[in-house]
């Protein structure tokens, strides 16, 4: 049975389409991949800024550093580790700013960017109301 001219363009065709599949393929893979990383990291962001303001208010609120690590670590409960605590100042007084600054490392999903990733939160809250 003789090939006609069709299934010849047709086969050629499907050929092409998979080298053109297979070039496309890891960008497209590489993309999603990266949505995914800056996603995670995002929503990680989010939460450390969140303790940061939590911290900010307990200590503006109660003037205790313990107090205000704990609520911290309530504020952003999908994270695990430890967080780094800068208190600006040590101690609140009336009519000052508290200034909380929280740095969290955070582990990235697939590593291809990196193992890890450090965030930076940062709450202030006026002292005594």
């Amino acid at each position: 049975m003789k090939k006609t001219c069709k299934e010849s363009t047709d086969h050629k065709s499907r050929g092409a389409v998979a080298v053109e599949f297979a070039l496309v393929a890891p960008l497209l893979l590489a993309l999603i991949t990266g949505i995914v990383e800056f996603a995670h990291a995002y929503n990680a962001q989010i939460s450390v800024t969140q303790a940061a303001r939590e911290a900010a208010r307990t200590m503006a609120v109660k003037n205790n550093q313990t107090d205000a690590k704990a609520a911290a670590v309530a504020g952003a409960p999908g994270l695990t580790g430890s967080f780094g605590y800068t208190f600006a100042p040590a101690a609140c007084t009336p009519n000052t700013t508290m200034k909380v600054t929280i740095t969290y490392t955070s582990a990235t999903m697939t590593g291809l960017f990196g193992s890890s990733v450090t965030l930076t939160g940062v709450g202030a809250m006026r002292c005594g109301g």
